[in-house]
């Protein structure tokens, strides 16, 4: 077990000789200095736990030495106590002014040199841990500071490139939506000019699927191209003008009514809204919401009912719900159903799967919401929300 070094500074032998007595009595190591000077010779050479001193030293050097220690960093913390032969108050305010931590009276009492001597190494070895384990802590919050920043440099970093990545597809769909339409038109002319002949009913048949998948392809491309344009521009996109929501939602319906006129849908359209003017843009509105009326109407069965409703929301919002009573949606398709070409479902049954995508780039260039979810026992709800008021 370690013994805890005290040095002694008095140059009195009897002094020296008593206080040798007990201390190394106790399993202390003791060593015996006359002079400031061979005080600090030891402390650059050695650890010392605790340090005694003589107040009756020549010319006040008690007091420098007490000075010294405290006034250097690497000893600073080293206890020092000091001897004196009368309690006097201005001799002791002196002694804590030079920052000593205790004092001793002549003759010395074995015990109370003991329990001083103790405590006080005691609490030098207290404090030096709190302040290792304060660095280590610093050290500790200090790495993983560093850590952190070099995560957020990372992530900050990784959120540009898959910011210019958007921005490329968004491009490359836009370039690849034009290089289709180049052709297109070119082959919708002729087919424009092919259909004024009597075409054998053979041909006439290959014809009207041409036409059919020219027409599709067209649709596609020009959603591509509006989907581009609202990634990269945003809000930028749109041409703001007070509407009314009504109004787009009745155009929307009469659009699919004429698209889907074999099907019989019959439509329940409750107008709940005290006041249903917005500000926004018109065309791309009616993009949306006949998008997701179509696909409501694709789901819905022969002669099947689909209710739609707008009404006010108490937060500021126009909320338009439609509900349908078909099949509903997949886990799978709930999941991805925004995303483009996200229902698989819906591409299987000839939808081109950019539909909702499309609608969900317009409400969030409003600052709107779109939540879908099924309805029980069987169909589905969408509901979209969009300010009342810029």
């Amino acid at each position: 077990m370690k013994k805890f070094m005290i040095l002694i500074v008095d140059n009195q032998a009897d002094n020296l000789f008593s206080l040798e007595q007990v201390l190394k009595g106790n399993d202390f190591e003791v060593k015996n200095v006359p002079n400031e000077q061979e005080v600090l010779l030891i402390l650059k050479e050695q650890l010392v736990d605790l340090i005694l001193i003589d107040i009756n030293l020549p010319d006040q050097e008690s007091f420098s030495i007490c000075h010294t220690i405290k006034t250097n960093a690497d000893w600073s913390m080293i206890p020092v106590i000091f001897i004196v032969g009368i309690d006097d108050l201005s001799l002791v305010s002196r002694i804590f002014e030079m920052e000593a931590d205790d004092y001793i009276l002549k003759p010395l009492i074995s015990n109370e040199l003991l329990k001083k001597s103790g405590m006080l190494i005691e609490l030098k070895y207290g404090r030096l841990m709190a302040k290792n384990m304060n660095q280590m802590l610093e050290t500790k919050v200090a790495q993983r500071t560093n850590e952190l920043e070099d995560s957020l440099n990372k992530l900050s970093h990784a959120h540009k490139e898959l910011g210019i990545l958007e921005i490329a597809k968004s491009e490359f769909f836009n370039l690849i939506s034009h290089e289709i339409r180049t052709p297109l038109n070119g082959i919708m002319g002729s087919l424009a000019l092919i259909e004024r002949y009597k075409l054998p009913n053979e041909v006439s048949r290959y014809f009207t699927l041409l036409d059919f998948s020219v027409k599709r392809l067209e649709n596609f491309s020009n959603i591509i191209l509006e989907a581009s344009i609202l990634r990269i521009k945003g809000e930028k996109a749109l041409l703001f003008s007070e509407t009314d929501l009504v109004e787009i939602m009745q155009n929307a319906v009469n659009l699919c009514i004429a698209k889907f006129h074999g099907k019989d849908i019959i439509i329940d359209f409750q107008k709940n809204s005290i006041n249903s003017r917005i500000r926004g843009d018109q065309k791309y509105l009616l993009k949306c919401l006949t998008a997701v009326l179509e696909n409501a109407f694709k789901f819905s069965s022969q002669g099947a009912k689909i209710e739609i409703s707008i009404s006010d929301d108490q937060e500021g919002y126009l909320k338009t719900t439609i509900s349908d009573y078909g099949i509903g949606f997949s886990k799978e398709s709930l999941c991805n159903l925004f995303n483009a070409m996200g229902n698989p479902e819906g591409h299987i049954d000839k939808n081109i799967g950019m539909g909702l995508h499309l609608a969900k780039l317009i409400i969030d260039a409003h600052a709107g919401s779109i939540l879908v979810r099924n309805r029980k026992p069987k169909g589905a709800i969408i509901e979209i929300r969009i300010p009342s008021r810029k």
